[in-house]
């Protein structure tokens, strides 16, 4: 849809304005821009997807030196003004669809000129509500020992203890661009709930031959990998578009790994968060360690510049330590990270938990704990203990309300991917995260008995939360 209208203006033009307060009307007399420069910069006016938008758009301010401001023909449902952190461009769905008026005014050196534009807001009937919650979404890789591994499975629980694979135990999705292999996926559920994000790394252990060493004695992959995500995007979890390259990574990046999303209600955007190490482009050694970086979009196609969200851990002699695969949980007005915290083998590492009310201030994030610190049995387990020579690739989401032990208390989960020993998932759960010595016993390590992840092997995903009729259109259609 492309409803996009010039203005032709003369050459000196007289238009009619109306003063604050609405009471008095002057005429404005301005010089036009020169004829041809809105049609050269009409494809960064248009607004993506402006026959369905279904969240907050972008809204361009500056384009090849001209500055640019927004009108509305209707505010209630599309918000062109700055609001308090929120830049231009909220939108407000209503219970049907609504054709909304854009114009753009756009100044250079003195001169103005104007361009329109419709676009439809999707209505939005329902929002969905904590108790509607009945089921649960794993999205997983399965491992790289063949090209079909490192590609998106699903399986599906109703009670988030046990999990049967979908699609007759074959990929749902497979990337088909970058390195035409992806891990560590990640769904994003938007905050008004009908539209999904699927985001992962662009990575192919198998096409490459393996986990080799350089030179420098680094996995090649850390330190030559792909700077681009993988994204597909649905409204139903059924149909997803074609894969899409993000590129998001740090200049002189090594590598961009393991991607999460959370939607900041403080600035109405998405933050893609990731990891990624920094490279000395003389001595192909590591300038600064991996730590987690993030870049904010509303439209997957315009996105900030490269920041950190969460900065190396630090030994006891202040050597920085690596940090990678980061999973965040909003609690209230809290936010929970998990992530491993140091290389392999590296000591007083393990999966550390670290807590925030800013979540884009890097300097905020203190530690509430590391698993290994809490004393949790691992009897029966393929592990002896919690650190990150055992695991990586944590996850945090929230139990569905029917499944609390207690309806009044909510419980939480958090697996972690036993990479070292090649057992998949170990999952735990916790009714307090800050719990840091487990004094209430709100910690715990399910035993084998108490779960069950079927046949495939399940490896660093994701854990999203289902409607009753999302879980059935799934089983139906996988």
């Amino acid at each position: 849809m492309n409803k996009g209208k010039l203005f032709i203006l003369p050459a000196i033009c007289l238009l009619l304005t109306s003063c604050g307060g609405g009471g008095v009307s002057s005429i404005e007399s301005f010089e036009p821009l020169e004829e041809g420069f809105i049609e050269s910069i009409k494809g960064d006016l248009d607004i993506p997807f402006a026959d369905g938008i279904y969240g907050n758009i972008y809204l361009p301010e500056e384009i090849e030196g001209a500055t640019i401001t927004w009108e509305s023909d209707d505010y209630d449902v599309i918000y062109t003004d700055t609001y308090e952190n929120i830049k231009p461009g909220m939108v407000t769905r209503l219970a049907e669809d609504t054709t909304v008026k854009l114009k753009a005014i756009i100044e250079k050196e003195g001169k103005k000129g104007f361009y329109e534009q419709e676009v439809v807001v999707k209505g939005l009937e329902y929002e969905i509500q904590e108790d509607d919650y009945e089921g649960y979404l794993f999205g997983h890789f399965i491992g790289e020992s063949n090209a079909n591994g490192e590609q998106i499975y699903f399986a599906l629980s109703e009670n988030g203890l046990n999990f049967k694979d979908m699609n007759n135990k074959k990929p749902v999705l497979i990337s088909n661009v970058g390195e035409k292999g992806v891990r560590d996926p990640y769904i994003c559920r938007s905050p008004e709930g009908d539209r999904f994000f699927l985001i992962a790394t662009d990575l192919s252990i198998y096409y490459r031959g393996g986990w080799k060493i350089n030179e420098q004695g680094y996995y090649d992959p850390s330190t030559t990998g792909s700077h681009n995500l993988v994204l597909w995007q649905s409204n139903d979890l059924i149909n997803w578009g074609e894969p899409k390259l993000l590129p998001v990574a740090p200049k002189d990046a090594g590598m961009a790994w393991a991607p999460e999303m959370i939607y900041d209600d403080e600035i109405g955007e998405y933050i893609i968060f990731f990891a990624s190490s920094i490279m000395d482009n003389e001595t192909k050694m590591k300038a600064k360690p991996n730590a987690i970086y993030y870049v904010s979009t509303r439209d997957f196609i315009h996105f900030s510049d490269t920041k950190i969200l969460i900065d190396n851990q630090n030994d006891p002699d202040g050597k920085n330590r690596e940090i990678i695969d980061t999973t965040i949980l909003k609690i209230g007005d809290t936010y929970y990270s998990a992530s491993k915290d140091g290389d392999n083998n590296e000591e007083n590492g393990g999966i550390r938990v670290m807590k925030t009310k800013e979540l884009l201030d890097p300097t905020s994030w203190e530690k509430v704990l590391d698993l290994d610190e809490l004393g949790l049995s691992l009897a029966g387990q393929n592990i002896s203990k919690l650190d990150n020579s055992t695991l990586e690739g944590p996850e945090f989401f929230k139990m569905n309300k029917k499944d609390w032990a207690d309806p009044d208390v909510p419980e939480y989960g958090l697996m972690a991917d036993q990479y070292a020993n090649g057992s998949g998932y170990l999952p735990l759960r916790t009714t307090d995260i800050e719990d840091t010595t487990n004094s209430n016993e709100s910690w715990k390590v399910l035993s084998k008995g108490e779960y069950s992840f079927d046949s495939l092997k399940k490896r660093h995903g994701t854990i999203l939360n289902l409607t009753r009729e999302e879980l059935e259109r799934i089983k139906a259609n996988f």
